[in-house]
């Protein structure tokens, strides 16, 4: 058994900064389930998105949000994320966390944003930010980093969440965590699809330990599709919005653009828009892919701006300073997620959800590029605000403990059926609860998944690993996705639906909630 003052699971953007923080005011231990720069954030190419150019303000970044949100975000948390950012990313700077200047901070604009704004570190934003993150961990000896151990379920007394069961996977035992405040920062879950750029930590875990506890989970049904994934690259190598941003276009097999023939802002409109119609143009010409065109932006341009792209794209035979590089869309970001109010409470007292893990309504049906990584940041420091004179009153009373699943077997070996059953689940999303959607296809999907869910229940009855787990996580997940998605009869976002293709303000600008008793409901 251990104790904590804070317990944080994930380590991305969200969940070191929050520690970093915190760590001011009490001991922190986090823990994740790979080395600890395994992560979405480590991955992420563009930036952050902020207010540092004198012809831009946040009331046109709040519209920018609002818009690429297609109705549905939460205004007061679109303007807390905004006003904060250009704060919290000073901060980075004062860590040491080098973003491209030329007097001032260089700015990128990108797909919906109405000005330059998005900061970054050459087109590895992510990996610098990550690493600045990690070696200041490193050094801080309040803080203690546990790679290779997984929350297995969380600890919930009376609605109170007291710790974590977790797994230590390299030496197959479980530990029990106790702490003052537990926070969920454990990303998305883009590893439930076929086709994904996120990596293999996106397994849904932190969304899924929150279900199981009884959390609710809100606007499930809104999975973001990025439009440009390097086509046969596994995990799909993303091509970063801001190549379109900065001109590049999208041509079909014919060398015909396209987008401007569906949506007035053509390359550059929303990601759903975009992915949709992408897909459609594929299904037209009968074609597995599209081409991203960025050829006239010039080769020594690209070499110097996206060094790590043309890097990539060139491992895959595609050198996108001389010809147009074949793409296709990826799932990419949850919008929904655990519920939390503005300050990352959840309805589970004690238990706290911070970055894509979590669901304010900051990002309503579909996200603004570039504003995740500053959510994390921003509604971080804004929990360390809210938890950093509680957590004194708080205690780890021993008497109040239960027991947790510490009496669980572990399988040291993986079995086969679990990575088969994982590869069918992923199929299926794909396949009937993906971009396009229809209630036939969601309808079978859903008996699909209830009969993985069961085949699920029978491994887990033998014992749990990583791979176990991770399975369970991910059918949870993709369950409450569907059913979401099934409940919701309007396109909105990144929920497109052919039965209801238009968007139904009157009837559905509202939120989805679900949690684990199954009931699915919808609020204002």
């Amino acid at each position: 058994m251990k104790k904590t003052d804070f317990l944080v699971i994930g380590s991305g953007i969200a969940g070191l900064s929050f520690a970093l923080k915190a760590s001011k005011f009490g001991d922190v231990t986090i823990i994740t389930k790979d080395w600890v720069q395994e992560s979405n954030t480590f991955f992420a190419q563009g930036g952050l998105a902020a207010v540092f150019s004198k012809d831009d303000s946040f009331e046109l970044h709040v519209r920018d949000t609002l818009r690429a949100g297609d109705g549905l975000c939460n205004k007061k948390a679109a303007e807390i994320l905004i006003k904060n950012a250009p704060k919290e990313i000073k901060w980075l700077e004062k860590i040491g966390v080098r973003f491209d200047r030329n007097g001032r901070l260089s700015l990128s604009k990108e797909a919906v944003h109405s000005k330059a704004r998005i900061v970054h570190s050459g087109d590895i934003t992510g990996r610098e930010v990550e690493n600045v993150l990690v070696k200041n961990i490193g050094k801080n000896k309040r803080i203690r980093l546990y790679q290779n151990h997984m929350a297995v379920d969380l600890i919930v007394e009376k609605n109170r969440c007291l710790g974590a069961c977790v797994l230590d996977i390299k030496n197959n035992k479980l530990i029990d965590v106790f702490a003052k405040g537990i926070v969920l920062a454990t990303g998305g879950i883009g590893r439930i699809y076929a086709n994904t750029c996120n990596h293999g930590i996106a397994t849904g875990d932190g969304i899924a330990a929150a279900y199981l506890a009884g959390a609710e989970l809100q606007d499930m049904e809104f999975m973001q599709f990025h439009p440009t994934g390097l086509y046969k690259s596994d995990p799909t190598f993303l091509i970063s919005e801001t190549l379109r941003g900065e001109g590049g276009v999208l041509k079909n097999k014919y060398g015909k653009r396209f987008m401007p023939g569906y949506h007035r802002d053509g390359d550059v409109a929303p990601r759903d828009v975009v992915s949709k119609f992408s897909l459609i143009e594929m299904r037209k010409t009968k074609s597995n892919c599209v081409w991203l065109d960025v050829t006239s932006l010039g080769s020594a341009y690209l070499k110097k701006r996206f060094p790590n792209i043309r890097k990539e794209c060139l491992v895959y035979g595609a050198d996108l300073a001389k010809e147009p590089i074949p793409v296709a869309p990826t799932a990419h970001y949850i919008c929904g997620g655990v519920r939390t109010n503005l300050n990352g409470e959840t309805s589970i007292k004690n238990l706290y959800a911070i970055g894509e893990v979590s669901c304010s309504g900051l990002h309503g049906a579909d996200r603004l590029a570039s504003n995740s990584l500053t959510d994390g940041l921003v509604f971080g420091t804004r929990l360390v605000n809210k938890l950093k004179k509680s957590i004194k009153k708080e205690k780890i009373n021993i008497k109040e403990i239960i027991k947790s699943k510490n009496q669980l077997k572990i399988i040291k070996k993986s079995i086969k059926k679990t990575k088969s059953l994982k590869n069918k689940l992923k199929e299926l999303m794909w396949d009937k609860v993906g971009i396009i959607r229809n209630k036939k296809g969601l309808s079978s999907a859903l008996k699909d998944i209830k009969k993985i869910e069961k085949e699920t229940g029978r491994i887990l009855n033998d014992g749990i690993n990583k791979e176990i787990l991770e399975l369970r996580n991910m059918v949870i997940v993709s369950k409450t996705i569907t059913m979401s998605a099934l409940g919701r009869k309007e396109s909105r976002g990144t929920h497109f639906i052919d039965e209801y293709p238009i968007r139904n303000d009157r009837s559905w600008q509202k939120h989805s909630l679900i949690k684990k008793s199954g009931i699915l409901k919808f609020f204002k």
